[in-house]
């Protein structure tokens, strides 16, 4: 893939967009078979098994609302799509260029980054968009800090940037290589994915990264809290999900995926993962 999160560039558009499986019927089969066993329990390790949804279109960000909907940031297809609890699927935006990172707000206000165009979008309930942040270089994963304040991976400056209310940015993090998402701690530290470099812990109160694990194929946007210090992460170079702590020691969750891109915490705690190489979105187990 020459066109991809790694160089910058916007993938082409390979697949229409199909009907997708409700998720009810999804998640009701995979507690009927027991589901993949996750790390650890048995010695095997669990794999991405059916897709929930598929005919994506490189997907990347991903996020639930307050009522159990997912939304995806549909990469080459220039959309925003909406997933009920149901299955049943809708286009929330359109006409996007290249949007990335996607975080929900506490209030159910969606957001999403233009890699492409250097912004940070903020959406109206009908999935009009507004410029929220701009000036910014190449911007991808996106989330929530305990402030309130929007975390905005800033890739091309080896920046985190937060933004407030407003819009208006502060540097949290600096000198990383090639950030693609970050998160929250609860302590306030920031862990943070780098495409090109491996995976950061910022100490709460500094701003400068320590590289704690260069393991990882290439960490892809996807990162999400899993309780305590520890994070979940897709590597968007490899073919895992994987949990890594501040210290860098790393658990592989899961394997089997063609370029994991995106990451976030369903509703009933379980992994949702979009995978790049087959356009789908997955559910997996959770480390605990």
């Amino acid at each position: 893939m020459n066109d991809d999160l790694r160089h910058g560039g916007t993938a082409s558009r390979a697949r229409r967009l199909l009907a997708a499986p409700a998720v009810a019927a999804v998640l009701a089969a995979t507690a009927c078979s027991g589901g993949p066993e996750p790390a650890g329990t048995d010695g095997s390790l669990q794999g991405p098994g059916e897709a929930a949804w598929d005919g994506l279109s490189s997907p990347v960000g991903m996020a639930f609302d307050a009522d159990g909907a997912l939304y995806i940031a549909n990469w080459s297809g220039g959309t925003i799509e909406r997933f009920t609890p149901d299955g049943e699927r809708s286009t929330f935006a359109s006409d996007l260029n290249g949007p990335s990172g996607l975080a929900i707000s506490d209030d159910g206000v969606v957001y999403a980054a233009s890699y492409s165009g250097d912004v940070v979008w903020r959406f109206s309930e009908d999935g009009e968009p507004e410029v929220f942040v701009e000036g910014l270089a190449t911007p991808a994963g996106l989330s929530f800090n305990a402030a309130g304040e929007l975390l905005i991976a800033n890739r091309q400056t080896d920046e985190i940037l937060a933004a407030d209310a407003e819009g208006n940015t502060r540097t949290v993090a600096t000198g990383l290589q090639t950030p693609v998402g970050a998160v929250e701690l609860d302590n306030g530290d920031l862990m943070v994915s780098n495409i090109n470099g491996g995976v950061s812990h910022v100490a709460a109160g500094s701003t400068a990264a320590e590289h704690v694990n260069t393991e990882l194929a290439s960490p892809g946007p996807g990162i999400a809290p899993a309780g305590g210090d520890a994070v979940y992460v897709v590597d968007y170079g490899g073919s895992t999900v994987e949990m890594i702590e501040p210290d860098g020691t790393r658990t592989t969750v899961a394997d089997g995926f063609a370029s994991p891109t995106g990451i976030t915490v369903a509703p009933d705690g379980r992994l949702a993962v979009c995978d790049w190489g087959t356009s789908s979105v997955y559910f997996i187990d959770p480390v605990h």
